[in-house]
């Protein structure tokens, strides 16, 4: 698997064993975007994005690069919130000064497959995203990447 597809990348479904090979190849990494087995959360939510859902999200790195990103595509109609999850959609874990996002899936009944610092890649359903600290989800439909 290559980070990020060609433009010629044929899309497949994603299936549960593509959370299994994301959670055993790739470790955690500062603005990472799959080079060197590594990722941080925007760049793994980029490469599923990409890879499995055929939207390309711009790179970006943390903080007020993010942050200067997230706002213009949020008033520019790009990206929206959204009420429910749905297969695919983006997941805002924590805003601020260090946000965290992930991706929904729709496995195992539901959850965000993300990378976080000294956790690495993980997928956790809600009662376990809770005892995490991530209580208070947005999910966004991305409209045109």
């Amino acid at each position: 698997m290559n980070a990020i597809p060609h433009k010629d990348f044929q899309l497949l479904p994603m299936q549960p064993n593509d959370i299994e090979y994301y959670m055993i190849n790739f470790s955690y990494g500062e603005n990472a975007n799959g080079e060197n087995g590594q990722f941080n959360c925007w760049g793994l939510l980029r490469d599923v994005q990409a890879r499995f859902f055929g939207i390309s999200l711009p790179k970006s790195n943390l903080g007020d690069d993010i942050a200067e990103l997230y706002n213009h595509k949020m008033k520019s109609g790009s990206w929206e919130i959204v009420d429910k999850p749905f297969h695919g959609c983006g997941v805002l874990m924590r805003e601020g000064i260090e946000p965290h996002c992930g991706v929904w899936l729709d496995f195992d009944g539901g959850g965000v497959l993300h990378c976080e610092r000294g956790n690495g890649i993980r997928f956790q359903n809600m009662a376990s995203l809770r005892m995490s600290g991530y209580s208070h989800l947005k999910y966004y439909r991305f409209n045109n990447g």
